[in-house]
């Protein structure tokens, strides 16, 4: 009778436990694109447009978002091309962004609810000390996008 009762106590305990570890962000409702950080969803405002083919002016940023940890990008603008969004990484920033000789990172792109798009990238877990940018193609006529964050030490 003992030993059942305890069971029952450490399933509750360890039920109790798992609930309380899991932290799901919701998904972001409004236009826009949002980082999911260990504070929670930010959304990214700062931005390079495309000045050149694949050159991306970083020279008027406004204050660039930090955080220590991005799980995922959740991507919700209509009319963008997501198949083609790409991840980068790197230690510093300059005036200006050129994507051809660098190299993209390993992301995984996933439909959510609506128009909202989860932008995978196991590789970011490792990264401190740098920036990720997101590479979102826009529509035509629009000036494809770099969003940048911040990963502090």
């Amino acid at each position: 009778m003992f030993c059942r009762n305890v069971s029952h106590v450490l399933l509750l305990g360890c039920l109790f436990f798992s609930i309380l570890g899991c932290k799901t962000v919701q998904e972001p409702q409004q236009i826009g694109v949002f980082a999911s950080t260990d504070h929670g969803l930010l959304e990214l405002t700062a931005y390079g447009k495309e000045i050149g083919e694949g050159i991306y002016s970083l020279n008027n940023l406004p204050e660039i978002p930090k955080a220590s940890k991005v799980d995922r990008f959740y991507v919700n603008m209509p009319g963008s091309t997501i198949t083609e969004v790409k991840l980068f990484w790197l230690t510093k920033l300059d005036k200006e962004f050129h994507e051809n000789g660098q190299s993209p990172l390993n992301a995984g792109i996933e439909a959510g609810k609506n128009t909202v798009y989860r932008i995978n990238c196991v590789g970011l877990n490792s990264k401190k000390g740098g920036y990720v940018l997101l590479k979102l193609p826009m529509p035509l006529g629009v000036a494809d996008r770099v969003y940048v964050i911040q990963i502090t030490e």
